[in-house]
């Protein structure tokens, strides 16, 4: 079985429009692509954006690619999130997260994800708001300890929004984004995370700019 190809993108603000537009652009260039997943923040910053983002949401816009998020939080999130949440077809433990809507869906949380059957995911953005306690940093641990590998590692921490402690070891200064080094409020906890679960690949959302690539 061909392995499922994935596009990954930082921040979308609730700018759908723009989203989709890459979207095409690259799966045209380079796909085809079957799936999209957002690990920056998703909803709307701003009211003024609401109206484009809720057009996708209540089916006048589609997205192209099933397309899957982590963050929480933003303009509407709360309305939009409580609505999937008490969705009938929502109910119960799912692998593929909450629909959304067409093509759209919630990795709700900390948790385990699949993607086409063949990518294993794990996803770690607490309960709220981005923010997280230890029962979710022990959830997570008992996800790691299950067999398998793990495809993929996202994070979100909003309280933290912070690279993983050590991250930048061994790395080319070259590829290291400006601004980032472990003595700027790095997160021991991720990093200890990434230690235990040694996934494939690791992506993460800091300062306004993505960072990703083969785990250590």
């Amino acid at each position: 079985m061909v392995p499922p190809r994935i596009l990954l993108c930082g921040d979308v603000f609730g700018r759908l429009n723009q989203l989709v537009k890459r979207i095409l652009s690259v799966n045209k260039s380079a796909g085809p692509f079957d799936a999209v997943i957002c690990v920056g923040q998703f909803f709307p910053d701003s009211p003024e954006k609401l109206q484009e983002f809720m057009d996708y949401i209540e089916g006048r816009s589609q997205i192209p690619l099933p397309t899957y998020f982590i963050v929480d939080y933003g303009i509407g999130a709360p309305k939009v999130l409580l609505a999937a949440s008490r969705d009938s077809a929502n109910l119960g433990f799912k692998m593929d997260g909450l629909r959304i809507c067409d093509n759209l869906y919630w990795l709700k949380g900390s948790g385990k994800f699949t993607l086409h059957g063949v990518i294993c995911g794990l996803h770690f953005d607490g309960q709220q708001f981005g923010t997280y306690s230890q029962d979710d940093v022990d959830a997570l641990r008992v996800l790691a300890d299950e067999p398998g590998i793990v495809d993929l590692f996202l994070t979100y921490p909003y309280t933290t929004n912070e690279w993983p402690s050590g991250v930048t070891k061994g790395a080319v200064t070259s590829n290291i984004p400006p601004g980032i080094s472990d003595s700027s409020g790095s997160d021991s906890t991720i990093s200890e995370l990434v230690g235990e679960i040694k996934p494939r690949f690791g992506y993460l959302q800091v300062k306004r700019g993505m960072g990703g690539g083969p785990s250590l």
